[in-house]
């Protein structure tokens, strides 16, 4: 039987078509994460306004995607709360050589500016064998790799929390740096400095660090919302944090691939993917700002939400998402058998990954406060692979996305089976 050559390419076509589809949608992911953790986004932090950057490219993708603006016609609910700061200048030398901040150390988040020179006292007591005016004006060292060892846990702890004395804490890391942001201010400065880049004998530091502490920060929430066809009232909610560490001074930004650009990446393709296939309950895409300082943009809704709280029907939340080798965590997966046996099944099915881990309740991300009102809500994030985290290492380039395509057919799937009948 004679077969028409046009109708022989049409298989190879649809597959080139089909392929091409799934290739633009992982530029897509590449592109938002290359965008979120470039030097123009500051770390999407509180430093040349990082977050507001962040925010506004947020709120131009979901217009993109076709998302109606819930909050009065807008995208944005604004907040704000107080936050400290290193806008400027950050120096700090061990015996007259300086280290490179976010490589050989970092400044506690919640230090207080201090410039000068000071001679350094190595601490192998607890404080009780010191006088307070063998402290004075000294920088204290203590080795935490040395904690149990030359100076007790207990007395390490209360040297740390509750200094009797000194000008500041110079705090030695065994092995790995890791920065966060703090919403109050210390009494006293505080440096972490990795082990490697400790000299054999410190006997002076040179300090230049200026904190710029800020009582009323204003962030912005983003949110967007695509209305169901069957079911308006009832709602699934889809979030991740936009917000990261920010800058460290003028030259050190942390850029928080993983963390969590990697979220935010899978939020948008979930965005984009059910405005071309609308649901039956309407579904709702929050951008968080807020989250390292404590969770506070999902606080803050969860006391000024915008429908009913009792109107949710899930949450899903999306966080630490570039990697995958061993599988996806479930946070509050004991809490809600049910619904994590649901979710295991979808992945069993097809194999997407090659484990789901069970965990219960946590206060580790922007889910906690849905929980806390009520709402059934699942954390998922991503296990093995890179250990970056927190700090300046977090970058795109070295995220390997390796289970992205199949987490993303995973809550897919998922999300499907919690939406109701088509049918009326």
């Amino acid at each position: 039987m004679s077969r028409n050559p046009r109708l022989l390419l049409l298989p190879l076509l649809l597959c080139s078509l089909s392929n091409f589809c799934i290739a633009q949608d992982s530029v897509y992911t590449r592109s938002v994460i290359k965008r979120l953790c470039s030097p123009s986004y500051h770390g999407r932090g509180y430093v040349k306004n990082g977050d507001h950057r962040a925010a506004d490219f947020l709120s131009a993708e979901f217009k993109k995607a076709g998302l109606t603006g819930p909050v009065q016609g807008g995208y944005f609910q604004g907040f704000a709360f107080p936050v400290n700061t290193f806008p400027t200048r950050l120096k700090v030398g061990l015996n007259k050589k300086q280290l490179e901040a976010g490589e050989d150390f970092i400044v506690h988040p919640g230090s207080p500016s201090c410039q000068g020179n000071y001679p350094v006292l190595r601490i192998t007591r607890g404080p009780a064998h010191y006088r307070a005016e063998d402290l004075a004006g000294k920088w204290l060292l203590l080795d935490t790799s040395r904690a149990g060892n030359e100076i007790g846990k207990a007395e390490f702890r209360e040297w740390v929390k509750h200094p009797p004395g000194g000008k500041g804490l110079l705090i030695v890391e065994p092995a790995k740096l890791t920065w966060s942001v703090s919403t109050s201010l210390n009494k006293s400065p505080v440096i972490y400095v990795l082990k490697k880049a400790l000299p054999d004998t410190v006997f002076s530091l040179d300090i230049d660090i200026r904190s710029e502490f800020r009582e009323h920060h204003t962030t912005r929430n983003v949110i967007g919302m695509i209305e169901g066809s069957t079911h308006k009232d009832s709602l699934l909610f889809i979030c991740a944090h936009y917000d990261h560490l920010g800058r460290m001074g003028r030259k050190t930004y942390f850029p928080g691939a993983n963390d969590n650009a990697s979220g935010i990446a899978m939020l948008l393709n979930l965005a984009r993917h059910y405005s071309k296939h609308r649901p039956a309950c309407s579904m709702v895409f929050v951008a968080f700002a807020g989250e390292e300082a404590g969770l506070l943009g999902s606080k803050y809704y969860t006391e000024h939400p915008l429908w009913p709280m009792s109107h949710i029907r899930f949450l899903l939340n999306l966080d630490l998402l570039g990697t995958g080798e061993e599988g996806l965590m479930v946070v509050n997966a004991s809490l809600f058998p049910d619904l994590f046996a649901r979710l295991d099944s979808v992945n069993r099915e097809k194999m997407f990954l090659p484990q789901l881990g069970k965990r219960g309740p946590a206060a580790n991300s922007d889910h906690y406060w849905f929980s806390e009102a009520g709402v059934p809500a699942f954390f998922c994030y991503t296990m093995g692979g890179i250990s970056a985290y927190h700090d300046i290492y977090d970058r795109e380039e070295t995220l390997p996305l390796t289970k992205f395509k199949e987490c993303f057919q995973l809550f897919t799937g998922f999300l499907d089976t919690l939406q109701p009948s088509n049918r009326n």
